[in-house]
């Protein structure tokens, strides 16, 4: 379970308190606007704006209209939302772990990847020396990411403006990751020998609408289990340009090629001994990936990456691990080959109650149906109670007020179980597939899937409690 810290607002109390000042003292209205001019730029400088930043400029515009009454009604509506909307801080605690963000460069030479952040085991003692905190966001166009997202979703009942999603961007650009920049690794985390330490490597593909940090949580922690975690930055057009499904369908196809090459070049620097060892430099060791367990994670359309990348490149060693992946754009007309287990783990609702005509869930099952051979017996298909799509990434952490009240997510203040979930789930089929690929030659092993399913649920249950295992399912539409 995330132990997550609330983040406070205090220049958002004190924003309100002024105001309230220009509301009851006319004799002090002069100074109160001079001081809330002065607060709102820093609170700009230090917070970002917020939702709630509505309500005030209406209250402020009204009592300037001098509606003392209208004026104070939006002045309590913003001290609700700035009570109500809680969010967090990105987590600390545990190992620390390091950060590398590449742009230009290296990359100059590999055109699909324009940038990558890498997570990494750091060495406690180098960390001592170095300041700690990467910033969250640095794609200055994320506005126009998210605006172009939510006019994909026609189906989505209420519309936002874009205006909201400029105030949205302003605070998160103020989040900060508890990484160590450029931290030099911790060979304890390795399998070591005289003059080499080798990780374990996972390829992390965001989805649409994200970034290389996006999903800081999960490449934090998978770094702290001791892996090597590669994010690429894709870059590509956001919104549904095609009027029909069939259009849009081999748009999405042109696109997953990208995103291919980008994951495949990803995978040449991985590859090259001498590039690799050169990002991670140590004194006492050559630092090298274990090219038996190189893995991949997708969430969304970062899921149809990692879903193809699976089935076609044979440089993906280890597992493939999916969150609520997006998978209409796939044919399932033969037995699939797999050489790696496979795992999704899902959202409970999101493509049946907006994207119905993708008939993902039905895709997915008989994704799973179809996987041939032994492997089968060790892959899993698991969905999770109340989690919505955007519940992978940071966003429920970073925004979880706002997340709830659009409907992002749900339950936002059990943010902290369903994220312990999806990480708890990520490390034992990591673990899982780890023991399958030393055992795979083993005639004698059987009912792979019970076994897998009945680990799961001990661990679930021993960490969370007996109560977490109803938030668990095993198949797309819960038995009524």
């Amino acid at each position: 379970m995330l132990n997550l810290k609330k983040r406070y607002y205090p220049f958002s109390w004190l924003l309100g308190i002024l105001l309230i000042l220009s509301i009851f003292y006319q004799e002090y209205q002069s100074l109160s606007y001079t001081s809330q001019m002065i607060v709102l730029l820093l609170k700009s400088h230090y917070e970002g704006f917020r939702l709630n930043i509505f309500f005030y400029a209406l209250s402020l515009l009204l009592d300037m209209c001098r509606l003392q009454i209208l004026s104070l009604a939006a002045l309590i509506l913003y001290f609700y939302l700035t009570h109500k909307l809680n969010n967090y801080y990105l987590p600390d605690g545990g190992s620390p772990v390091g950060h590398l963000y590449l742009k230009g460069g290296i990359l100059n030479n590999y055109k699909h990847i324009p940038e990558m952040a890498i997570y990494y085991p750091a060495s406690l003692e180098d960390c001592k020396k170095r300041k700690k905190g990467f910033k969250w966001l640095k794609v200055k166009d994320y506005a126009k990411k998210m605006d172009d997202t939510a006019k994909k979703d026609v189906r989505r009942k209420r519309r936002v403006p874009y205006l909201f999603f400029k105030i949205v961007v302003s605070q998160f650009y103020k989040f900060m990751i508890n990484v160590y920049e450029n931290a030099q690794i911790d060979i304890n985390f390795a399998e070591t020998s005289t003059n080499f330490a080798k990780f374990s490597v996972i390829v992390l593909s965001h989805g649409l609408a994200s970034h290389c940090d996006g999903y800081s949580v999960v490449a934090r922690y998978l770094a702290q289990q001791g892996h090597i975690v590669f994010v690429p930055e894709h870059i590509e057009n956001i919104r549904n340009i095609y009027l029909t499904n069939e259009e849009n369908r081999e748009y999405r196809k042109l696109q997953l090629l990208d995103r291919i090459n980008a994951i495949k070049q990803v995978l040449d620097i991985i590859y090259d001994e001498k590039l690799f060892s050169e990002l991670f430099k140590h004194p006492e060791k050559k630092i090298q990936p274990d090219f038996d367990q190189i893995s991949i994670i997708g969430h969304s359309f970062g899921g149809s990456t990692a879903y193809a990348i699976a089935q076609t490149e044979k440089r993906i060693t280890g597992a493939c691990i999916l969150y609520d992946p997006c998978l209409y754009i796939f044919d399932f007309e033969e037995k699939i080959k797999l050489h790696i287990p496979l795992m999704s783990i899902n959202a409970d609702d999101f493509y049946r109650r907006l994207y119905s005509f993708m008939e993902n869930d039905q895709r997915l099952e008989k994704a799973f149906q179809l996987i041939d051979g032994p492997i089968s017996d060790h892959c899993a298909n698991i969905y999770i109670k109340d989690q919505q799509h955007a519940d992978f990434s940071d966003i429920p952490i970073i925004w979880n007020g706002e997340s709830g009240l659009y409907s992002i997510s749900k339950n936002v203040h059990e943010v902290h179980l369903r994220f312990g979930m999806i990480l708890l789930l990520t490390k034992i089929f990591l673990e899982e597939s780890k023991q399958y690929h030393k055992i795979k030659h083993n005639k004698q092993i059987t009912n792979g899937n019970d076994e897998l399913k009945s680990i799961i649920l001990k661990e679930v249950e021993k960490n969370f409690g007996n109560q977490s295992l109803k938030l668990l399912r095993w198949q797309a539409v819960p038995n009524e």
